[in-house]
């Protein structure tokens, strides 16, 4: 009789395992397909589940309702995750000064409108928007707005104007085209986002405690304080659920 060889018994085995691999594999397609039919949102679940309860646990244990949330190359804060509070910024005293300069409609800087401001005896550097131009892309850019804890920026100018700014603007990188921006802002009254999605940017009624949050926190921002304290002390030590404001002076004074 014939005797298969030693290599034909090893391709008989290889092969019966991809078979029972295949078979098994096909099965828990067959499962999965069941699970996404009964509840369509699971599509993909099983990878994102298993990556989301990796991340879980690499974030380390939870305390009270709270979990650290780990960014590349930036230290963890605390997340937390019932928390219902919002924060607001209030800039004051912010230079937007507006004005025909030639035929152009535009907001005055040292920069650009020096010898303008000097021909009216005016101290070009008392027109700084680029001082609120940097709080605002501060703001934006921070972990605080990126969490969603953001709820609105208000800026009043040393003409008294009040303006609201929504969260989600994208405030321009550059001086020019932020005071291009502002200057719309200011002869139209409001500024909407692509797709007529809602006002980003706009004109509110005087004065800005009506638009705060009632009982809401507000912690003033200032140099000159004769008590200093830790920022993230001070915080910290809030109730969770508040509502806090932060308010600050963006004139020229301040860095002075």
């Amino acid at each position: 009789m014939f005797t298969p060889c030693a290599n034909s018994k090893l391709k008989h085995k290889r092969d019966k395992k991809q078979t029972e691999t295949r078979c098994w594999k096909e099965e828990e397609e067959e499962n999965h397909g069941n699970d996404m039919l009964e509840n369509p949102s699971l599509e993909g679940g099983l990878i994102k589940k298993t990556k989301l309860h990796e991340c879980d646990e690499s974030m380390g244990p939870k305390e009270h309702g709270t979990a650290m949330v780990g960014l590349a190359g930036i230290p963890g804060g605390p997340c937390y995750q019932g928390s219902k509070g919002g924060v607001h910024f209030v800039l004051q005293k912010a230079s937007l000064v507006a004005a025909y300069v030639g035929k152009r409609y535009q907001i005055l800087n040292p920069d650009e409108h020096a010898n303008f401001l000097r021909r009216k005896n005016k101290n070009p550097y008392d027109y700084r928007p680029d001082i609120v131009h940097e709080a605002l892309l501060q703001i934006m850019g921070s972990r605080l707005c990126m969490a969603g804890r953001l709820c609105g920026v208000f800026i009043t100018t040393d003409e008294g104007i009040l303006i609201r700014v929504e969260p989600n603007t994208q405030i321009p990188k550059t001086l020019g085209s932020f005071c291009n921006m502002m200057a719309e802002l200011l002869q139209k009254f409001s500024i909407k986002s692509k797709g007529n999605r809602g006002k980003l940017l706009r004109l509110i009624e005087n004065p800005v405690t009506q638009h705060l949050p009632v009982n809401s926190r507000k912690i003033g921002l200032s140099i000159s304080s004769p008590k200093a304290v830790q920022i993230n002390d001070y915080v910290a030590a809030a109730n969770h659920d508040e509502n806090l404001v932060f308010v600050w002076r963006t004139g020229q004074n301040i860095l002075s």
